[in-house]
Protein backbone atom coordinates (compact mmCIF):
# COMPACT_ATOMS: atom_id res chain seq x y z
CA UNK A 1 0.00 0.00 0.00
CA UNK A 2 1.62 3.49 -1.11
CA UNK A 3 1.45 6.05 1.34
CA UNK A 4 -0.98 9.08 0.12
CA UNK A 5 -2.28 7.17 -2.77
CA UNK A 6 -6.05 7.18 -4.12
CA UNK A 7 -6.29 3.56 -2.29
CA UNK A 8 -4.61 4.75 1.15
CA UNK A 9 -6.90 8.13 1.13
CA UNK A 10 -10.19 5.45 0.53
CA UNK A 11 -9.21 3.49 3.42
CA UNK A 12 -7.71 0.59 2.02
CA UNK A 13 -4.59 -0.90 4.49
CA UNK A 14 -2.57 -4.42 3.93
CA UNK A 15 -4.13 -7.32 4.21
CA UNK A 16 -7.77 -6.27 3.15
CA UNK A 17 -9.89 -8.96 1.13
CA UNK A 18 -11.44 -7.22 -2.07
CA UNK A 19 -15.22 -9.06 -1.83
CA UNK A 20 -16.67 -6.98 -4.23
CA UNK A 21 -16.75 -3.82 -6.24
CA UNK A 22 -19.62 -2.13 -7.06
CA UNK A 23 -22.04 -4.21 -5.97
CA UNK A 24 -20.71 -7.15 -7.98
CA UNK A 25 -18.97 -10.18 -6.40
CA UNK A 26 -15.31 -11.24 -6.97
CA UNK A 27 -13.92 -14.73 -7.04
CA UNK A 28 -10.45 -13.94 -8.17
CA UNK A 29 -7.25 -11.40 -9.08
CA UNK A 30 -8.40 -11.51 -12.55
CA UNK A 31 -12.02 -10.43 -11.49
CA UNK A 32 -10.56 -7.47 -9.57
CA UNK A 33 -8.44 -5.87 -12.64
CA UNK A 34 -11.79 -5.79 -14.80
CA UNK A 35 -13.79 -4.43 -12.77
CA UNK A 36 -11.54 -1.71 -11.63
CA UNK A 37 -10.53 -1.02 -14.82
CA UNK A 38 -14.17 -1.13 -16.22
CA UNK A 39 -15.36 1.34 -13.12
CA UNK A 40 -12.28 3.81 -13.88
CA UNK A 41 -12.79 4.35 -17.43
CA UNK A 42 -16.40 5.05 -17.10
CA UNK A 43 -17.08 7.00 -14.10
CA UNK A 44 -13.87 6.88 -12.16
CA UNK A 45 -16.00 5.53 -9.06
CA UNK A 46 -15.65 2.37 -7.73
CA UNK A 47 -16.73 1.36 -4.00
CA UNK A 48 -15.18 -1.74 -2.23
CA UNK A 49 -16.91 -4.33 0.28
CA UNK A 50 -13.24 -5.48 1.77
CA UNK A 51 -13.17 -7.84 4.47
CA UNK A 52 -9.86 -6.35 7.14
CA UNK A 53 -7.44 -8.62 8.80
CA UNK A 54 -9.91 -8.74 11.74
CA UNK A 55 -12.76 -10.32 9.98
CA UNK A 56 -14.95 -6.95 9.58
CA UNK A 57 -16.01 -5.80 6.66
CA UNK A 58 -16.70 -2.56 5.52
CA UNK A 59 -16.35 -0.13 2.00
CA UNK A 60 -14.03 1.66 0.34
CA UNK A 61 -14.89 4.20 -2.30
CA UNK A 62 -12.17 4.75 -4.77
CA UNK A 63 -12.59 7.79 -6.60
CA UNK A 64 -10.70 9.58 -9.54
CA UNK A 65 -12.30 12.45 -10.38
CA UNK A 66 -10.14 13.77 -13.04
CA UNK A 67 -10.68 12.77 -16.54
CA UNK A 68 -6.76 12.58 -17.64
CA UNK A 69 -6.18 10.43 -14.51
CA UNK A 70 -8.80 7.94 -14.92
CA UNK A 71 -7.13 7.94 -18.83
CA UNK A 72 -4.09 7.02 -17.25
CA UNK A 73 -4.94 4.81 -15.37
CA UNK A 74 -6.15 2.77 -18.25
CA UNK A 75 -2.26 3.10 -19.77
CA UNK A 76 -0.68 -0.84 -19.98
CA UNK A 77 0.66 -1.35 -16.54
CA UNK A 78 -0.96 1.61 -14.63
CA UNK A 79 -3.76 0.87 -12.77
CA UNK A 80 -2.64 -0.44 -9.79
CA UNK A 81 0.88 1.71 -9.90
CA UNK A 82 -1.58 4.65 -10.29
CA UNK A 83 -4.29 3.29 -7.62
CA UNK A 84 -1.25 2.78 -4.82
CA UNK A 85 -1.72 -0.76 -3.64
CA UNK A 86 -0.82 -4.51 -5.29
CA UNK A 87 -1.98 -8.16 -4.55
CA UNK A 88 -0.30 -9.90 -1.58
CA UNK A 89 2.19 -12.81 -2.67
CA UNK A 90 3.95 -15.17 -0.48
CA UNK A 91 7.42 -14.52 1.03
CA UNK A 92 9.74 -15.54 -1.86
CA UNK A 93 13.43 -16.57 -0.11
CA UNK A 94 16.37 -14.67 -2.32
CA UNK A 95 17.21 -18.05 -4.03
CA UNK A 96 17.62 -18.79 -7.62
CA UNK A 97 15.29 -20.96 -9.66
CA UNK A 98 15.95 -21.92 -13.27
CA UNK A 99 18.90 -20.35 -14.62
CA UNK A 100 18.57 -19.91 -18.51
CA UNK A 101 21.11 -21.23 -20.22
CA UNK A 102 23.30 -18.63 -21.88
CA UNK A 103 21.67 -15.89 -20.37
CA UNK A 104 23.45 -13.11 -18.42
CA UNK A 105 23.33 -15.09 -15.20
CA UNK A 106 24.91 -18.51 -16.24
CA UNK A 107 27.34 -16.34 -17.94
CA UNK A 108 28.35 -14.80 -15.18
CA UNK A 109 28.51 -18.73 -12.85
CA UNK A 110 25.30 -18.10 -11.28
CA UNK A 111 23.42 -21.38 -11.04
CA UNK A 112 19.92 -23.13 -9.10
CA UNK A 113 19.87 -22.75 -5.81
CA UNK A 114 22.30 -20.35 -5.17
CA UNK A 115 21.24 -18.10 -2.66
CA UNK A 116 21.70 -14.22 -3.37
CA UNK A 117 23.04 -12.47 -0.38
CA UNK A 118 23.73 -9.00 -1.74
CA UNK A 119 23.64 -6.97 -5.06
CA UNK A 120 26.45 -4.28 -5.16
CA UNK A 121 26.71 -3.93 -1.09
CA UNK A 122 22.76 -3.89 -0.62
CA UNK A 123 21.51 -6.83 1.41
CA UNK A 124 19.04 -8.81 -0.52
CA UNK A 125 16.31 -10.73 1.82
CA UNK A 126 13.51 -11.54 -1.01
CA UNK A 127 13.45 -12.59 -4.53
CA UNK A 128 11.18 -10.00 -4.96
CA UNK A 129 13.77 -7.73 -4.08
CA UNK A 130 16.44 -8.98 -6.10
CA UNK A 131 13.63 -9.05 -9.17
CA UNK A 132 12.99 -4.97 -8.24
CA UNK A 133 17.09 -3.77 -8.11
CA UNK A 134 17.63 -5.34 -11.74
CA UNK A 135 14.15 -4.80 -13.15
CA UNK A 136 15.67 -0.76 -12.59
CA UNK A 137 19.10 -0.97 -13.87
CA UNK A 138 18.63 -2.37 -17.48
CA UNK A 139 22.00 -2.32 -18.85
CA UNK A 140 24.06 -1.67 -16.17
CA UNK A 141 27.23 -3.60 -14.47
CA UNK A 142 26.19 -5.14 -11.50
CA UNK A 143 28.39 -6.95 -8.17
CA UNK A 144 26.43 -10.09 -7.03
CA UNK A 145 27.82 -11.68 -3.95
CA UNK A 146 25.83 -15.52 -3.28
CA UNK A 147 26.62 -18.20 -1.38
CA UNK A 148 26.28 -21.77 -2.35
CA UNK A 149 26.72 -24.46 0.20
CA UNK A 150 29.24 -23.31 2.82
CA UNK A 151 30.82 -21.00 0.58
CA UNK A 152 30.35 -16.88 -0.35
CA UNK A 153 31.37 -16.37 -4.35
CA UNK A 154 31.21 -12.60 -6.19
CA UNK A 155 29.99 -12.59 -9.42
CA UNK A 156 29.83 -9.61 -12.07
CA UNK A 157 27.53 -9.32 -14.47
CA UNK A 158 25.94 -6.93 -17.60
CA UNK A 159 22.04 -6.77 -16.98
CA UNK A 160 19.99 -7.10 -20.08
CA UNK A 161 18.20 -4.51 -21.05
CA UNK A 162 14.62 -5.91 -22.23
CA UNK A 163 10.87 -4.09 -22.94
CA UNK A 164 8.13 -4.86 -20.48
CA UNK A 165 5.20 -2.84 -20.08
CA UNK A 166 5.70 -0.39 -22.18
CA UNK A 167 8.96 0.44 -20.40
CA UNK A 168 13.00 -1.17 -20.63
CA UNK A 169 13.63 -3.64 -17.66
CA UNK A 170 16.72 -5.09 -16.59
CA UNK A 171 16.92 -9.07 -16.54
CA UNK A 172 19.32 -11.84 -15.96
CA UNK A 173 17.08 -14.77 -16.89
CA UNK A 174 16.63 -16.39 -13.99
CA UNK A 175 13.50 -17.29 -12.14
CA UNK A 176 12.29 -17.76 -8.75
CA UNK A 177 12.40 -20.98 -6.86
CA UNK A 178 9.70 -23.53 -7.26
CA UNK A 179 6.96 -24.40 -4.72
CA UNK A 180 5.87 -21.06 -3.66
CA UNK A 181 2.30 -21.27 -2.98
CA UNK A 182 -0.46 -19.30 -1.43
CA UNK A 183 -2.11 -20.86 1.64
CA UNK A 184 -4.92 -22.71 1.43
CA UNK A 185 -7.40 -20.54 2.74
CA UNK A 186 -6.74 -17.70 0.38
CA UNK A 187 -7.24 -21.03 -2.67
CA UNK A 188 -10.66 -21.39 -4.12
CA UNK A 189 -11.74 -24.28 -5.79
CA UNK A 190 -14.36 -25.10 -7.60
CA UNK A 191 -16.12 -28.44 -8.69
CA UNK A 192 -18.08 -28.29 -11.81
CA UNK A 193 -19.72 -30.63 -14.17
CA UNK A 194 -19.18 -30.84 -17.74
CA UNK A 195 -22.38 -29.19 -18.49
CA UNK A 196 -21.62 -26.20 -15.66
CA UNK A 197 -18.42 -25.72 -17.17
CA UNK A 198 -19.75 -25.15 -20.36
CA UNK A 199 -22.48 -22.81 -18.96
CA UNK A 200 -19.70 -21.14 -17.20
CA UNK A 201 -17.32 -20.90 -20.13
CA UNK A 202 -20.28 -19.27 -22.44
CA UNK A 203 -20.53 -16.83 -19.49
CA UNK A 204 -17.19 -15.53 -19.00
CA UNK A 205 -16.83 -15.18 -22.82
CA UNK A 206 -20.10 -12.95 -22.98
CA UNK A 207 -18.93 -11.27 -19.63
CA UNK A 208 -15.34 -10.68 -21.20
CA UNK A 209 -17.02 -9.55 -25.10
CA UNK A 210 -18.90 -7.12 -23.25
CA UNK A 211 -16.01 -5.92 -21.19
CA UNK A 212 -13.93 -5.10 -24.74
CA UNK A 213 -16.88 -3.52 -26.17
CA UNK A 214 -17.25 -0.85 -23.48
CA UNK A 215 -13.61 0.05 -23.43
CA UNK A 216 -13.31 0.03 -27.03
CA UNK A 217 -15.99 2.11 -27.38
CA UNK A 218 -14.36 4.36 -24.68
CA UNK A 219 -11.00 4.22 -26.21
CA UNK A 220 -12.98 5.66 -29.58
CA UNK A 221 -14.37 8.76 -27.07
CA UNK A 222 -10.90 9.05 -25.48
CA UNK A 223 -11.57 7.58 -22.20
CA UNK A 224 -8.83 4.80 -22.20
CA UNK A 225 -5.86 5.21 -23.94
CA UNK A 226 -5.08 4.00 -27.43
CA UNK A 227 -2.03 2.27 -25.89
CA UNK A 228 -3.67 -0.80 -25.43
CA UNK A 229 -4.09 -1.97 -28.83
CA UNK A 230 -1.36 -4.37 -29.13
CA UNK A 231 0.28 -5.12 -32.48
CA UNK A 232 2.16 -8.89 -33.82
CA UNK A 233 5.09 -7.67 -31.54
CA UNK A 234 3.42 -7.59 -28.15
CA UNK A 235 0.65 -10.81 -29.07
CA UNK A 236 4.10 -12.67 -29.84
CA UNK A 237 5.91 -11.17 -26.14
CA UNK A 238 2.53 -11.63 -24.29
CA UNK A 239 2.52 -14.94 -26.21
CA UNK A 240 6.07 -16.51 -25.07
CA UNK A 241 5.89 -15.17 -21.84
CA UNK A 242 2.26 -17.08 -21.21
CA UNK A 243 4.32 -19.79 -22.70
CA UNK A 244 7.02 -19.85 -20.26
CA UNK A 245 4.66 -19.45 -17.21
CA UNK A 246 2.65 -22.95 -17.80
CA UNK A 247 0.23 -24.39 -19.89
CA UNK A 248 -2.77 -23.21 -17.90
CA UNK A 249 -1.52 -19.42 -18.57
CA UNK A 250 -0.84 -20.07 -22.34
CA UNK A 251 -5.01 -21.56 -22.65
CA UNK A 252 -5.80 -18.56 -21.05
CA UNK A 253 -3.88 -16.19 -23.61
CA UNK A 254 -5.43 -18.02 -26.51
CA UNK A 255 -8.77 -17.62 -25.23
CA UNK A 256 -8.16 -13.66 -24.66
CA UNK A 257 -6.47 -13.77 -28.17
CA UNK A 258 -9.64 -15.57 -29.54
CA UNK A 259 -12.35 -13.58 -28.04
CA UNK A 260 -10.59 -10.70 -28.97
CA UNK A 261 -9.88 -11.27 -32.82
CA UNK A 262 -13.81 -12.13 -32.54
CA UNK A 263 -14.88 -9.14 -31.68
CA UNK A 264 -12.76 -7.28 -33.97
CA UNK A 265 -14.20 -9.59 -36.95
CA UNK A 266 -17.69 -8.48 -35.47
CA UNK A 267 -17.07 -4.57 -35.35
CA UNK A 268 -18.85 -2.69 -38.24
CA UNK A 269 -16.42 -2.30 -40.53
CA UNK A 270 -17.78 -3.05 -44.23
CA UNK A 271 -14.05 -5.22 -44.92
CA UNK A 272 -15.08 -7.44 -41.82
CA UNK A 273 -17.68 -10.04 -41.32
CA UNK A 274 -19.47 -7.12 -39.04
CA UNK A 275 -19.66 -5.17 -42.04
CA UNK A 276 -21.43 -7.97 -44.21
CA UNK A 277 -23.98 -8.02 -41.50
CA UNK A 278 -24.80 -4.24 -41.40
CA UNK A 279 -24.52 -4.61 -45.45
CA UNK A 280 -27.17 -7.46 -45.30
CA UNK A 281 -29.36 -5.37 -42.70
CA UNK A 282 -29.24 -1.88 -44.90
CA UNK A 283 -30.16 -3.93 -47.36
CA UNK A 284 -33.39 -5.64 -45.77
CA UNK A 285 -34.26 -2.13 -44.47
CA UNK A 286 -34.09 -0.39 -47.57
CA UNK A 287 -35.97 -3.71 -49.62
CA UNK A 288 -33.32 -3.76 -52.49
CA UNK A 289 -29.30 -4.45 -52.82
CA UNK A 290 -27.39 -1.64 -52.34
CA UNK A 291 -25.13 -0.09 -55.25
CA UNK A 292 -21.92 -0.92 -56.69
CA UNK A 293 -21.03 2.33 -56.08
CA UNK A 294 -21.83 2.12 -52.32
CA UNK A 295 -20.35 -1.37 -51.53
CA UNK A 296 -17.46 0.06 -53.05
CA UNK A 297 -16.75 2.85 -50.88
CA UNK A 298 -17.76 1.10 -47.98
CA UNK A 299 -14.59 -1.23 -48.78
CA UNK A 300 -12.48 1.52 -49.21
CA UNK A 301 -13.86 2.94 -46.06
CA UNK A 302 -13.35 -0.34 -44.02
CA UNK A 303 -9.65 -0.84 -45.36
CA UNK A 304 -8.63 2.64 -44.42
CA UNK A 305 -10.18 2.30 -41.17
CA UNK A 306 -8.11 -0.96 -40.79
CA UNK A 307 -5.10 0.55 -41.89
CA UNK A 308 -5.40 3.03 -39.19
CA UNK A 309 -6.31 0.92 -36.20
CA UNK A 310 -3.22 -1.79 -37.67
CA UNK A 311 -1.17 1.17 -37.88
CA UNK A 312 -1.63 2.57 -33.85
CA UNK A 313 -1.09 -0.87 -32.63
CA UNK A 314 2.25 -1.17 -34.69
CA UNK A 315 3.01 2.10 -33.33
CA UNK A 316 2.70 0.90 -29.76
CA UNK A 317 4.60 -1.71 -30.49
CA UNK A 318 7.76 -0.10 -31.99
CA UNK A 319 6.98 2.35 -29.19
CA UNK A 320 7.39 -0.45 -26.54
CA UNK A 321 10.12 -2.01 -27.77
CA UNK A 322 12.16 1.04 -27.62
CA UNK A 323 11.26 1.70 -24.43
Amino acid sequence: MTAGSIAARAGLKSGDEIRAINGAAVTGQRDVVFDLLDAMSARGQALLTVRGSGGESRQANLTVSDPGERRRLTEPAELFRGLGFQFWTPPVPPVLGPVTPDGPAARAGLAAGDRIVAIDGVPMTDFRQIVEYISARPGERINIEYRRGDATHNAQLQVASEEAGGRRVGRIRVAQPAGITYPPNMLLHTELSAGAALARAGSEAWNMTMLQARLFWRMVLGRVSLKNLSGPLSIAEFAGDSAEAGVASFLSFLVLISLSLGFLNLLPIPILDGGQILFQLVEWLKGSPLSERAQALGQQVGIALLIVLMGVALYNDIARQFG
